[in-house]
C-alpha cells in the first residue's frame, strides 16, 4: 500500500523504508534501501528503557514517518531517543474502518502532511493507470486462479472455485499454458481437493522469485481480497478480485487492468459474473496472448 506513495521516491534524496518480509521485498526497486524490520535492532523501539548498546540498523535520519500502533507512546519516545534532530510523526497504520478512503491514498496523503515531496491525489491516479512493479517484458500466456487468502473470512467456499473451474473449462477457450491454482500454506488443507482438476497445473507455497516470474506472465488473474491479488495487480496483471467481508473502499487493489466483484447471494451468479468478467479481460486484451 505504500508503493503508490513512493513511486518517485528516487527523486526525493536517500530514501529508507524498514517493513516486513515479504511485502519490503517488492518495494525495495522503489526505494534507496528497504530493510528488514525483523531484522535485528529494532526490537529496541518497543522497550520501555533501551540498553545503551542497543543501536538501530539506520543511524541517521533527517525526517521520520512511522506507520504503527503506538497508544503508549513508547516508540515515540525511542525514535526521539535515536534521531534526536529529525522530524517525526507516528500515525495509525490504516485509516478508521468505517472510512470511505483507499488505505494507500491515507498513506499517501499522511506522508504529504508531512513534508514529504507527493502529491497524494497524482499518485493514486497513476497507480490506477500503470503497473507500479516491474514485471519485465514476458509474454503473459497464464491463467491463475488463487482460492484463498491470509484471512478465512474473506475466502469464498472451496465448492464455488470447484464450479467455477468446471465453468472455465466449458466456456472460455484456452490459454497457450497450462492454468494455474495458486495455494499458500494457509490452503494447504485445499490440495487433495485441488489436485484432481485436469489440465491444471498446481503451484504451492511458491518462492519468491517463482511467484513474481508467475504473475509477470499472467493473463487473467482471480483471486480473493489478498496480498498475492494486490500484487498481481500491481504487476500489471488483468485481475479479477472477489470481496467478501471487507472494504472495496478502503482494500480495492490497485493496477490499470483490475474487475471488482462484491459478494452476492447466489454462488451461481457470482460465478456466472466472474466468466462475463473473464471473458471481457480476455477480449479486449487479446494482444496480451
Amino acid at each position: 500500500m505504500l508503493a503508490p506513495a513512493l513511486s518517485n521516491s528516487h527523486e526525493w534524496g536517500e530514501v529508507i523504508v524498514a517493513g516486513r518480509k515479504p511485502g519490503i521485498d517488492f518495494l525495495r526497486p522503489l526505494v534507496s534501501v528497504g530493510l528488514d524490520f525483523e531484522g535485528p535492532g529494532w526490537h529496541a523501539l518497543f522497550t520501555d528503557v533501551p540498553a545503551p548498546s542497543v543501536s538501530l540498523p539506520v543511524r541517521d535520519a533527517d525526517e521520520i514517518i512511522a506507520f504503527l500502533n503506538d497508544g503508549q507512546g513508547i516508540v515515540r519516545k525511542n525514535l526521539k531517543r535515536f534521531f534526536p534532530g529529525a522530524s517525526l510523526a507516528v500515525l495509525p497504520g490504516c485509516p478508521d474502518k468505517n472510512a470511505p478512503v483507499h488505505v494507500a491514498l491515507y498513506l499517501a496523503r499522511a506522508m504529504e502532511k508531512n513534508g514529504l515531496p507527493i502529491n497524494a491525489e497524482n499518485a493514486m491516479n497513476e497507480a490506477m493507470k500503470r503497473p507500479l512493479l516491474l514485471s519485465g517484458n514476458r509474454r503473459r500466456v497464464r491463467i491463475v486462479f488463487h482460492p484463498g487468502s491470509g484471512g478465512e473470512r474473506k475466502n469464498h467456499p472451496p465448492e464455488f472455485w470447484l464450479d467455477l473451474l468446471r465453468s472455465f473449462h466449458k466456456r472460455i477457450p484456452p490459454a497457450p499454458e497450462r492454468p494455474v491454482i495458486l495455494l499458500g500454506p494457509a490452503e494447504e488443507k485445499l490440495l487433495p481437493l485441488f489436485s484432481g482438476q485436469e489440465d491444471m497445473d498446481i503451484l504451492f507455497s511458491p518462492d519468491l522469485r517463482t511467484l513474481s516470474l508467475l504473475l509477470g506472465e499472467t493473463v487473467l488473474y482471480i483471486g480473493h481480497d489478498s496480498g498475492i491479488t494486490h500484487l498481481a495487480a500491481m504487476l500489471g496483471a488483468p485481475t479479477i478480485a472477489l470481496f467478501k467481508n471487507t472494504s472495496v473502499a478502503q482494500w480495492r487493489p490497485l493496477g490499470p487492468r483490475v474487475k471488482v466483484i462484491e459478494e452476492i447471494a447466489s454462488g451461481q451468479e457470482l460465478v456466472e459474473e466472474t466468466l462475463i468478467a473473464a471473458d471481457g479481460f480476455l477480449n479486449e486484451n487479446p494482444g496480451l496472448w
